[in-house]
This record gives C-alpha cells, sequence and structure tokens, in this order.
C-alpha cells in the first residue's frame, strides 16, 4: 500500500472530499464548508493507492498555521491515515518558519489532537453546531 500526503492545487478534489465527510456524513451545509478562504490556504491531499482519501487547509496568519478541513473518507479511517496528513501539515509548518499550529477540533476528536501533541485551550465552542475545542501545536 502507498501513502502519501501532499500540497495540492487540486482544490475540487478537496471539496469533494470535505463534501462527502462534513455535508453528507455530518449534516453541515455546504455554505458553511465552502467559506471564501479555500483561495488562500494551502491545501493538503492524503492519497491511498493513487486514490484521494483526505484532505486538510492551513491558512496563515502573524505567523501561525489554523488547521482546517480535515477529514478523511469514512471508508478509510481507523488506519492511522490522519497521522500522516497531520504529519505532512506539521513537517510543512516547520519548513515555512511557522512556531505555532492551532485548529478547532470536534470535541470527539480531541484525543486524536492530544496523540500527536496538541494541547487544549480555552472552553468548549459551537461550530457548524457540532461541539469543538481550540488546541494548539507548538512547533
Amino acid at each position: 500500500m502507498t501513502i502519501e500526503a501532499s500540497i495540492t492545487d487540486d482544490v475540487a478534489t478537496c471539496h469533494a472530499i470535505r463534501a462527502e465527510v462534513f455535508v453528507v456524513e455530518q449534516g453541515i451545509s455546504l455554505e458553511e464548508d465552502i467559506d471564501g478562504l479555500d483561495e488562500e490556504a494551502t491545501h493538503f491531499l492524503l492519497h491511498v493507492d493513487g486514490s484521494a482519501v483526505g484532505t486538510a487547509r492551513v491558512l496563515v496568519s502573524d505567523g501561525v498555521g489554523k488547521v482546517g478541513r480535515v477529514a478523511i473518507l469514512k471508508s478509510h479511517r481507523g488506519q492511522g491515515l490522519g497521522n500522516v496528513i497531520m504529519g505532512a501539515i506539521s513537517d510543512h509548518a516547520r519548513d515555512a518558519g511557522l512556531k505555532k499550529l492551532v485548529l478547532g477540533s470536534q470535541t470527539t476528536a480531541t484525543g486524536f489532537y492530544e496523540g500527536l501533541g496538541y494541547v487544549a485551550e480555552g472552553d468548549e465552542f459551537m461550530d457548524a453546531g457540532i461541539p469543538h475545542m481550540t488546541m494548539v501545536l507548538e512547533l
């Protein structure tokens, strides 16, 4: 099995994965997912044996990377693939000289991000009707 996570310009495939995970599975509106920030983001795609199965994006502001829209297709969850795409993001952020990554984790996923070294900060908040926590990784 060949697994690769890398930066991509194929935003249409990123949108398709996000639509499957966020819109179809989680019931988030397409308008909430497509928020107008994709043009300024760095997008990542995760491929398994040449098929795109995951995506994420990073927005940079004041030297901090904001990770978002992390999505792995249901058929490929539980295989450690989230670690691969998040590792590619961390490597890219370090190479770009960023000192910190921040993300809003669905509360059901905070344990995953803690396993990658992220630390929860602040209080739980609602985003798209789903409870979230801010998570921070010092690079």
